[in-house]
């Protein structure tokens, strides 16, 4: 029997460097509700009618926003002054999963392995740099997601031009050591863990253009691993998951080293895509829940 949900708000766009997915992602989201039967509305949001969500004055939210304003926490922050229930993680926890040094912070508190960091900016000395780590290394904004500005950093000329592009989109990003390994990524829906996926980008990493352009991108779910480590982490993602206080729905994105077949976690999405290309929804129909069923699913997370 279907819960009874009342007005739902699918509020999508933001002002993200991640808009135009987000927007991608809210569509599909509020045609599924609809379809479904539920009294669904749709919300484009941007900085100028967020007042409009007072207006609307749903019965709960359901988030599709992805990045700043969306991941974290501001617009979970604006939603309990109004106490208008909403879908996924609390305000805080979004803020500590968007920001990647909170993170890693949170996981080594947690020994949850994650690869060593450094917090570098526009000024920080290459040569200080070289001394901590050895090439390859990765730089990336410490609060943007779909891989933006994240760079795999070879040689002096790559780290200036990281450096360089990084400073463009934000004041605060780290330097991260690089674990050599496949990419996988861990959906969580109601503190259980989905099949993993295997990620094959067509280049040296899953960048935003092989998220979201690429022809020549694989997804291997099933994974292919064995029972084991897959077990291993899908546990380790479900600790992840406590450790950052998030609730209802996410993913949590790993690489595991090839050498040592040690999962390293990366990072922690709280308000994953979900898109036709996107992976919690594949992962979700591996485990036999369609499109709709999953958007039920992730929408009874605001009732928690």
């Amino acid at each position: 029997m279907m819960k009874t949900y009342g007005k739902v708000l699918v509020i999508m766009g933001g002002w993200s460097n991640e808009r135009e997915i987000s927007l991608i992602s809210g569509k599909s989201v509020y045609n599924s509700l609809i379809s479904s039967g539920v009294d669904a509305l749709e919300l484009d949001l941007d900085k100028n009618n967020i007042e409009n969500i007072k207006k609307i004055s749903p019965e709960r939210v359901f988030i599709v926003l992805h990045g700043k304003g969306g991941e974290d926490g501001e617009i979970q922050s604006y939603l309990d002054k109004l106490s208008i229930p909403y879908t996924g993680s609390s305000s805080k926890s979004s803020k500590a999963c968007m920001n990647k040094r909170y993170t890693k912070e949170i996981l080594l508190e947690n020994l949850i392995p994650t690869p060593e960091y450094k917090q570098i900016n526009s000024k920080t000395n290459i040569e200080e740099i070289e001394a901590s780590f050895n090439y390859p290394f990765v730089i990336k904004p410490s609060s943007e997601g779909s891989s933006i500005g994240v760079h795999i950093v070879e040689n002096e000329k790559d780290c200036k031009k990281a450096i360089l592009d990084n400073t463009k989109i934000s004041n605060d990003f780290i330097l991260e050591e690089y674990i050599k390994g496949n990419e996988y990524t861990i959906g969580i829906l109601n503190n259980y863990a989905l099949p993993a996926i295997k990620l094959e980008p067509p280049g040296k990493f899953y960048d935003y253009n092989a998220k979201y352009n690429s022809k020549k991108m694989k997804y291997i779910c099933p994974s292919k691993l064995s029972k084991d480590i897959e077990e291993h982490m899908k546990e380790l993602s479900l600790k992840t998951f406590k450790a950052l206080e998030c609730n209802g729905w996410g993913r949590v994105d790993i690489i595991l080293d090839e050498k040592e077949q040690k999962p390293w976690v990366i990072e922690i999405n709280t308000v994953p895509g979900m898109t036709e290309h996107s992976l919690l929804p594949m992962a979700a129909k591996e485990n036999n829940i369609n499109f709709d069923d999953l958007v039920l699913k992730i929408l009874d997370t605001s009732f928690d």
